[in-house]
């Protein structure tokens, strides 16, 4: 079995490099932006299974486990996009300075991110490129170790 990274809608404006089409069977939809994790290969083999990020009990293999973000809402029992990296835009980054790292939640919804470095071993998944109230944007690199302070 050879599931390989390729070009999802070519001849669009947007880059697709650096993304797959997978497959959600958790139960519940996976909204655009989440952060998540491989949890394994559907029946057939031909996708990839997602499932949001859940830290709140992780172990040292889930912290290092490769994390993307949804490229786009991935329905229960159906398929989306997940990417390398995603810019998500019109948060609040109140209290932040840019540059700041973006850490994966402890305590929210599984797949959501917050500023405030968490208790124990925090995972950074991206840093604030503009601090706003409403406008903040964030860039989430979940699988990349250098830069994120």
């Amino acid at each position: 079995m050879a599931i390989k990274p390729r070009r999802i809608k070519a001849n669009t404006t947007t880059d697709y490099l650096g993304s797959w089409q997978v497959m959600n069977e958790t139960g519940a939809d996976i909204e655009k932006g989440k952060i998540v994790q491989i949890s394994g290969v559907n029946s057939s083999g031909a996708f990839l299974l997602v499932k949001a990020l859940e830290v709140g009990a992780a172990s040292a293999a889930a912290i290092d486990a490769p994390k993307f973000v949804a490229g786009t809402k991935i329905p229960n029992g159906g398929t989306g996009v997940i990417r390398e990296n995603y810019i998500t835009t019109g948060v609040n980054t109140n209290g932040a300075t840019v540059g700041d790292p973006v850490y994966a939640s402890l305590n929210a919804a599984a797949g959501d991110w917050q500023l405030a470095a968490p208790a124990g071993s925090p995972t950074k998944v991206g840093i604030v490129v503009a601090v706003s109230a409403t406008a903040g944007v964030v860039f989430l690199a979940p699988q990349a170790r250098v830069g994120l302070a």
